[in-house]
């Protein structure tokens, strides 16, 4: 099971701590956080969490949006924390997701990439355009 795992409040003001203690108990699941920056990703790891996801890099006001996969916050992540650190968030291309098991990812989760096609379709035309109006 996916949860937050950012340092917003949360509807329950429940802590993550206690969220992931009751999805072990109640359902003997595995928890994977989705976090924003790496002291959220070591926080997680910290509760209990059995993965940590950058799944909210860049999508958060505090943190810092790249291009693609933060591949920075990734490769701290997976050499410091002691669960596996599965990128997730702006993979765009086979070389981005190459990047991420590079930079330590245990598994590279694609979205948009391969699900959305009006958003693959702008990305092409986008590039097509920018091209094309090089000199």
């Amino acid at each position: 099971m996916a949860v937050d795992g950012t340092g917003r409040a949360r509807p329950d003001g429940r802590a993550l701590a206690e969220i992931v203690t009751a999805v072990h108990e109640r359902t003997g699941r595995l928890v994977m956080a989705d976090v924003s920056t790496y002291e959220e990703g070591v926080a997680a790891a910290e509760a209990g969490a059995d993965v940590v996801g950058t799944t909210l890099a860049g999508y958060t006001p505090y943190s810092r949006r790249t291009d693609g996969p933060d591949l920075g916050l990734l490769a701290r992540l997976a050499a410091d924390l002691p669960v596996p650190v599965v990128a997730e968030g702006r993979v765009h291309t086979v070389e981005q997701a190459g990047a991420a098991i590079e930079a330590g990812a245990y598994a590279v989760v694609v979205g948009t990439a391969i699900t959305h096609p009006t958003t693959i379709t702008r990305w092409f035309a986008e590039r097509v355009t920018s091209t094309a109006a090089r000199p």
